[in-house]
Order: C-alpha cells, then sequence, then structure tokens
C-alpha cells in the first residue's frame, strides 16, 4: 500500500519535535548536572580552605604553647635555683643561730657598761631599754635574730646621742639636793646643770665641777635650742679634758 506524500510530508515535524524536546532536555539535564558538580567542588573548596585554616591555626596555637611550655620550663629553674639559695640562706642563719645569742649577750653587757660610764643623762630611758632588751633575750618566745636586731637598736640609739643636744628637768639641784635643774647635754662632748643659783660641768672625776655665770647663760641657751625654741648657733661652753 502506498502513503500519500502529503501524509508524510505532515508526520516528519511531529517526529522533529520530540528529537528537539530531548536534545532540549538532555541538554538542560547536563546543565544541572554542571551546576550540582559546580556547588559540590565549590563546597568542597570551601571544605579545604576551612580545613587549612584549622590546621595553621592549630599549628599556631601548638607553637605558642611550645614556647609558653619552655618558658615555664625556664622559669621553674629559676624558681628552683632560687629555692636552693633560700634553703643554702636559711641553713646559714641557722647555724649563725647559736652565735648570735651570746654575740647579742656580750653587745648588751657593753651597752650596760657604757651606760654606767657616761654622764647620767637620760638615765631612766637608757636603763630601761636595756632592761626591756635583757627580758626579751631571756624570753625563748623570741629568735636569736629579734634578739640581735633589738640589741642593734639600742646600740644605734646610743650612737645618736653623740651627733644632737638635748635638755632634761629633773627634781634635784646642781648640787643633788631635792629642788629643780636642767640638765644639757651637747653630743657626747660636755654634760650641764643649770639651777637658779649655779651651773655646773660633769668633768672626768664623774661630778659637777661648779661654772660661772657666764657659762650658766651659755647652758641656759642650749637647752633652749635643744628644746627647738632658738635655731641651731655657735655656743661657747668648758668641755672636759678626756
Amino acid at each position: 500500500m502506498c502513503v500519500p506524500f502529503f501524509l508524510l510530508l505532515l508526520a516528519a515535524p511531529a517526529y522533529a519535535a520530540d528529537e528537539v524536546g530531548e536534545a532540549l532536555e538532555a541538554s538542560l539535564g547536563a546543565q544541572r548536572a554542571a551546576r550540582e558538580s559546580q556547588q559540590r567542588i565549590d563546597r568542597l573548596d570551601a571544605e579545604t580552605r576551612a580545613l587549612h585554616e584549622k590546621r595553621r591555626a592549630a599549628e599556631s596555637r601548638a607553637l605558642q604553647l611550645a614556647a609558653y611550655s619552655e618558658q615555664l620550663e625556664q622559669e621553674a629553674a629559676v624558681e628552683e635555683q632560687r629555692r636552693a639559695q633560700i634553703d643554702a640562706e636559711l641553713k646559714r642563719v641557722s647555724a649563725l643561730g647559736g652565735e648570735l645569742l651570746p654575740l647579742a649577750r656580750r653587745m648588751l653587757a657593753a651597752l650596760e657598761a657604757q651606760v654606767a660610764r657616761d654622764p647620767p643623762f637620760l638615765l631612766e630611758v637608757r636603763r630601761k631599754r636595756i632592761a626591756d632588751i635583757t627580758a626579751l633575750i631571756d624570753d625563748s618566745g623570741h629568735s636569736a635574730a629579734e634578739k640581735f636586731r633589738r640589741v642593734l637598736e639600742a646600740w644605734r640609739s646610743e650612737a645618736e646621742y653623740g651627733n644632737t643636744v638635748g635638755a632634761e628637768d629633773v627634781a634635784t639641784d646642781c648640787t643633788g639636793a631635792p629642788g629643780a635643774a636642767t640638765l644639757v647635754r651637747v653630743g657626747r662632748v660636755g654634760f650641764y646643770c643649770v639651777d637658779d643659783s649655779q651651773a655646773a660641768r660633769w668633768d672626768a672625776t664623774n661630778s659637777w665641777a661648779p661654772l660661772d655665770d657666764a657659762a650658766a647663760a651659755e647652758i641656759t641657751r642650749a637647752a633652749t635650742m635643744a628644746r627647738g625654741k632658738l635655731p641651731p648657733e655657735l655656743l661657747v661652753l668648758p668641755v672636759a679634758k678626756p
């Protein structure tokens, strides 16, 4: 049987449309696949970069921790050395502790003898200081270092008397009789007494030697200076022979 020619012409476009549609769909599918592949590639690339960043951060942190660990080790070594030095110092001090207390006792005895030889200035203060330190030395509740420190402080106080001028009021006159007088100390060079009727100087015989009125005026001026009521000035006072 023969098909008319015009029927073939009508059927051709239908076949062509199917092929075009299939081609378009294949092309679109390929584009979608390409996009999905690119998206996967981009995602994998981002994940890779993130992993690289994490690795670099981890490496940097590891380096920091290593440096910090090394610093701690150095500090620990220094601390250990310092501890060893302290231990050695404690052992040395402990060894000296047995020598400090006898030395403190000898120094205190020498100080007491010095006060006894000196002119009788501030006797109550100085004797009380010695008595307090004697009681401290006999007290087992204090360390040898503390006892030795207090003895040194007492000697320092005694030494300071040589650089100052002092005045004190007493309840006796310059003869030792009941009354009132002022005792004036000029360093450790001179010790004087002035009352309403006379003035005197403590001499090498450990007694008062009378002075004239001019010396009495100078002693009174020295007492006023010692009490801060006059500025320091040159004093003309007799001194005992060494």
